[in-house]
């Protein structure tokens, strides 16, 4: 099954009807934060982060009526300035966190470790670390809200380690398209 048509199965089980009429595209989202912490909060009150710490926008943490994310990768990046600006890798952290959609749990305890696959936030010195959820994915609905936590800990010793970091939720996307020209 094509991760649109996984897409579209979801939705029309839970009523979506007209995300089939909506424009496909490959879609990113992608929060951080600044301050260094032993768990972060993503996409919650990210509405309140301007970009370039956030690209979720006014909407915050749900998408619009007729807009939808199958997440196929998860991935964790630290940035390196107070400004969101500059990035880095996960540096000796691994991250342990949970995916979590509407009041439910789908994704828990998971690990993303440092030196995973390279993915996006790489200038070809500096890989984020990512999961691979391609060929499963799991769809964000429309007006849904979504967060991730995230505990970061050390890849060595695997204790608890505080620092900063982003996280970014990366698939196949549905935009709201009115069929119309303006």
């Amino acid at each position: 099954m094509s991760a649109q048509d996984k897409m579209l199965n979801v939705a029309s089980r839970l009523g979506l009807t007209t995300l089939k009429d909506m424009q496909g595209t490959t879609r990113m989202v992608y929060d951080s934060q600044t301050t260094a912490a032993l768990t972060h909060t993503f996409f919650k009150g990210a509405a309140q982060r301007a970009f370039p710490l956030s690209n979720v926008g006014a909407n915050g943490n749900q998408f619009q009526v007729n807009e939808a994310l199958l997440v196929e990768k998860i991935g964790f990046f630290i940035p390196s300035a107070a400004d969101g600006i500059a990035y880095g890798g996960l540096a000796g952290n691994s991250v342990k966190f949970d995916l979590v959609i509407g009041n439910k749990t789908v994704i828990k305890d998971a690990t993303v470790e440092f030196g995973g696959e390279q993915a996006f936030y790489n200038d070809g010195t500096v890989a984020s670390s990512v999961i691979d959820l391609e060929g499963v994915g799991i769809l964000i609905p429309p007006q849904v809200e979504y967060y991730v936590i995230a505990k970061p800990f050390d890849t060595v010793n695997r204790g608890a380690g505080a620092t900063r970091l982003g996280c970014y939720l990366f698939g196949t996307g549905a935009l709201l398209n009115f069929n119309t020209t303006i």
